[in-house]
């Protein structure tokens, strides 16, 4: 037992790095740890200021309680989904320390256990967010039966266990399928972001599905128990049906019991087929091509982007958002059109298409922990014969590449699409601003990443999504959005978008020149 509560604080530690916060004299490590711990309470009081809300809003206006229970749930599930489906298979089948453990007296099932524990206690914790601000409103204004209060807390504990057995046991199946594959990687990256950003969009659309659940609560039981029917089983007992209850609490400990004994019994086979390489036959040497410094420094960037699945999926959403809403915006142009119209609100269009497609450009640049994703292997990039400009610039390029064609295919189909609502200055800054954030995120990314690298982590889903630099480019992101669309909606002045985004662009080209005066410096100090 005393291995086992080891371990599980060794997994909690590297995910929390409380640690690094409490004991580290490394004043950068400690303010990443720091950043990192704030971005999940962020994420947590965001989740849980939403829950409040509808459920307020919901109850007190007589809708049944079962609906708002129903809802909530539902979405926290498919948020535990998709996150133990984008890292719960790293979590549950990190070999970086294989051997270590190994060599230790501790039995296979403990580590197994261990790992799932941790994985499932960060899902509870997202969960929680979700569902205990629901609760305690249900509480509050309905008085439930005495025996809500101690069941409703292990209905809590038990909601992800569905989720995280479906999430991280289809990363695993996946994973394992293309483990002998050449192009594993690229592969599984491929998959996975077409799968979440079918979670996306299902996420956009359920506020407009659960709209006609309020309505009809017989809709939303007989859509749900279609659909996922433990979400059905925890409203329902929530609200009052014990049987409901024992069903949910008995199936998700059952289901729980059953993964992890799966999961123990092909631990070593799993560990196998992971870990085995592929080995091209008959190798032969054909022809070496020869490029410039930094193509060869950018295609270096390449491969490292596009090796790690959890920075791809984090970073590449905002493109395929961007060129999502360019296609989606000119297909229906004539709907919302007419929508504007009746709304009266043509003079916001402008703002909206600014608002959003900075919000999209600027969600999370690969430049915010791209130094951090060289690790340990700092020192080759610090021993290359190259100079520390050309290096800096590969790293820039990476993120202009990846964003810059979506962004530059939305603003020319929402411009052309939208002409009509748009004077000569609005149309100036919807094309310019985009840009501008663009391009100044991209540099500030990097600048942020070089004063707060994270160089020694054991995977590569700590610097994508627990860095500091990350959560300070998310926020930075946020801040651009209200600074381009806030003045210009408060003054109905429609110049003043396009001088913010020269602006922008003058605050862009001083941190880029910042960084290529200091780009040795910069690296030396890494």
């Amino acid at each position: 037992m005393k291995s086992f509560r080891t371990l599980i604080k060794l997994y909690l530690n590297s995910i929390f790095r409380f640690p690094v916060i409490r004991y580290s004299r490394d004043a950068r490590e400690r303010r990443n740890a720091v950043m990192g711990v704030v971005a999940i309470g962020l994420i947590v009081v965001v989740y849980g200021g939403m829950s409040a809300i509808t459920s307020y809003q919901m109850i007190s206006t007589g809708v049944d309680p079962a609906v708002p229970f129903l809802m909530i749930a539902t979405m926290a599930s498919i948020f535990a989904l998709a996150m133990a489906f984008a890292q719960g298979g790293a979590t549950l089948s990190g070999f970086a320390d294989f051997d270590t453990l190994m060599g230790m007296p501790i039995p296979i099932p403990l580590i197994v256990l261990a790992r799932f524990f941790a994985l499932y206690s960060v899902e509870a914790l997202y969960c929680a967010a979700y569902l205990v601000p629901c609760g305690v409103i249900y509480a509050i204004l309905c008085a439930p039966a005495w025996w809500f209060y101690p069941v409703f807390p292990v209905m809590l504990l038990l909601l992800p266990v569905v989720p995280v057995v479906i999430g991280s046991g289809a990363d695993l199946l996946l994973s394992a399928a293309f483990a002998r594959s050449k192009y594993k990687k690229g592969i599984t990256s491929a998959i996975k972001m077409i799968l979440l950003m079918g979670f996306i969009i299902f996420a956009y659309m359920f506020p407009q599905l659960s709209s006609r659940f309020i309505h009809a609560l017989g809709e939303a039981v007989s859509v749900t128990s279609r659909i996922y029917p433990p979400a059905l089983w925890f409203a329902k007992g929530a609200t009052g049906s014990f049987s409901h209850a024992a069903l949910f609490i008995i199936g998700s400990a059952a289901l729980c019991a059953l993964f992890v004994l799966i999961l123990n019994r092909t631990f070593l086979p799993l560990h196998d087929r992971l870990t085995a390489g592929y080995h091209v036959k008959n190798y032969r040497l054909g022809s070496l091509r020869r490029s410039g410094a930094l193509q060869a420094l950018f295609r270096i960037e390449r491969k490292r982007f596009f090796n790690s699945t959890a920075w791809v999926v984090n970073t590449i959403i905002g493109s395929i958002l961007i060129a999502v809403l360019g296609i989606a915006g000119a297909a229906f142009s004539g709907t919302l059109s007419v929508l504007l119209k009746q709304m009266s609100v043509e003079a916001y269009a402008s703002a909206a298409l600014t608002g959003v497609l900075i919000f999209c450009a600027t969600i999370s640049p690969t430049t915010s922990c791209a130094i951090s994703m060289e690790g340990k292997g700092i020192w080759i990039a610090k021993t290359l014969p190259v100079s520390a400009k050309l290096w800096l610039r590969a790293k820039l390029l990476m993120n202009l590449l990846l964003v810059g064609p979506s962004l530059l295919l939305a603003i020319v189909l929402l411009t052309v699409s939208f002409r009509s609502f748009l004077t000569a200055a609005d149309l100036l800054g919807v094309v310019l601003m985009p840009i501008a954030a663009l391009l100044f995120t991209t540099v500030f990314g990097l600048y942020v990443n070089a004063c707060m690298p994270r160089l020694t982590w054991k995977s590569d889903t700590e610097v994508v999504k627990q860095s500091g630099s990350v959560l300070v480019m998310l926020l930075s992101g946020l801040g651009l959005v209200a600074v381009s669309v806030l003045p210009a909606l408060l003054s109905g002045l429609h110049w003043l978008t396009p001088a913010i985004a020269a602006a922008v662009l003058c605050a862009a080209a001083a941190v880029y020149l910042h960084l290529m005066k200091n780009a040795e410096q910069i690296r030396r100090n890494l």
